[in-house]
């Protein structure tokens, strides 16, 4: 199928927002999507961590919108699956490492609208039976790591695939600086056109090595083991990544038509606990409790987001492909989607809030589907949730305050709200497929 076939008409709605863009109606807006891998929302200042220091990412929330309930999926292919095609797992989750083929991405949509299109950083979604390629998504350049024809390295003398060519590297090369030259390179090529810059990040996943900025650690950091006080400068270095991207752009005047999208794509490493308001937290990757999925998200663009917007509406993993549509005028794919825009909250308006999302995962870490595991060798997690409780498909409801699901709410145990939104998230389960729909049960491990 091409891409042009993938596409359908756009509505007069998106018609009519992109003619009402203030400033640039006459130009599309670039895009410069950022994950971080591995780390939840509380490993960021902007979102009240006294631990973490992301500066450049807190300046982006200040001057921009910062939304408090962005929800990713538990596990990276689970989430890079649905934030590039805008549909729940239970309707494209092939298995662990797949984007299957015949899936319209983020990058088909909006290099059929004109962008310039470009992938850097971490890959993974290649593997047999019929795993993609970036050629296959849409994307017209790549540096990627997780690659065919790559090695497990990634940080230092790193492993990468630029446009179908291992890079050669030092022992004194760090791959997140290769990548994010890279993608400068990309934004000053095309600068003088509409861009899409997709960067999902080789940090900050284990292992934990030193950083090029890592210095001897101080009496404080000496306190923690080696792996935290890298990953916090692994935190660190992402964030001057996301700096050095925002310095480019307003180096070459592009900061007022350029927007910023800041997310994870999961939660932290399980390996790793860390402070967090006087209290101590352990990464809950992997897992469906509210540290494996709850990220961060943030959008910036000067004289177009206006800056200080704070946004308690739910923002789910599959609302990042329609936002791009809507921002950019780019025709929606002709496919059954989960997402809707959060654009106009980005720019301050009610918009459409979703009142409930619903969550599809299938684990590849198996003790993650112990507690509520159905179906496929009893390891599909189907739930729905709002920003107070949580619904899973085997019955068990909880607050999300709960944060690791000690205990569950009986039925006519729970407050007059709490038993209305129950009823509420039981319909959301009713509405969607009870099984995947796509998941390769047989290659399942």
């Amino acid at each position: 199928m091409t891409t042009s076939n993938k596409i359908r008409c756009v509505t007069l709605c998106s018609l009519i927002f992109v003619a009402s863009i203030p400033i640039f109606s006459a130009e599309k807006l670039n895009i410069i999507l950022i994950m971080a891998d591995d780390s939840a929302v509380d490993n960021y200042s902007c979102y009240g961590s006294d631990f973490f220091s992301s500066p450049r990412i807190d300046s982006l929330a200040e001057t921009g919108a910062r939304f408090n309930y962005c929800y990713s999926e538990p596990v990276c292919t689970s989430s890079r699956v649905k934030i590039m095609t805008g549909r729940d797992g239970v309707r494209n989750y092939v298995n662990f490492g797949i984007l299957d083929k015949g899936e319209t991405t983020f990058a088909d949509m909006l290099k059929a609208a004109g962008y310039a299109t470009a992938v850097a950083g971490k890959w993974q979604l290649h593997a047999d039976p019929n795993g993609s390629l970036p050629e296959d998504c849409g994307f017209d350049s790549y540096c990627l790591w997780n690659f065919p024809g790559t090695t497990l390295d990634r940080y230092w003398n790193p492993s990468l695939n630029q446009n179908g060519k291992i890079l050669e590297t030092t022992e004194e090369d760090y791959g997140p600086d290769i990548v994010s030259d890279f993608l400068v390179d990309f934004i000053e090529t095309n600068q003088d056109r509409p861009f899409f810059a997709y960067y999902p990040m080789i940090l900050v996943h284990n292992p934990f090595p030193e950083t090029p900025d890592s210095q001897p650690a101080t009496a404080e950091e000496a306190k923690f083991s080696k792996g935290l006080k890298n990953y916090r400068d692994m935190i660190a270095y992402a964030d001057k990544m996301v700096g050095k991207l925002v310095d480019t752009v307003d180096r070459l005047g592009l900061g007022e038509k350029t927007v910023f999208i800041f997310t994870a794509d999961n939660g932290t490493n399980r390996t790793l606990t860390y402070p967090f308001r006087g209290s101590q937290r352990t990464g809950e990757k992997a897992f469906a409790t509210e540290g494996g999925y709850h990220v961060p998200l943030v959008v910036n663009c000067p004289t177009v987001v206006p800056a200080g917007i704070v946004s308690n509406d739910l923002v789910d993993f599959s609302d990042v492909l329609p936002t791009l549509a809507e921002l950019s005028g780019a025709e929606l794919p002709d496919v059954e989607l989960d997402g809707r825009s959060f654009w106009p909250q980005s720019l301050g308006k009610e918009g459409n809030p979703r009142q409930w999302i619903t969550q599809y995962y299938y684990p590849k870490y198996k003790p993650a589907a112990e507690k509520h595991g159905q179906g496929v060798r009893s390891r599909e997690i189907i739930w729905a949730q709002n920003q107070y409780y949580k619904l899973y498909q085997d019955g068990s409801f909880y607050a999300v305050a709960d944060r690791h699901e000690v205990e569950s709410i009986r039925p006519g145990d729970g407050t007059p709200f709490a038993e209305k939104t129950r009823k509420m998230l039981q319909k959301a389960l009713e509405s969607i497929p009870q099984t995947g729909q796509m998941l390769n049960a047989e290659a399942s491990p």
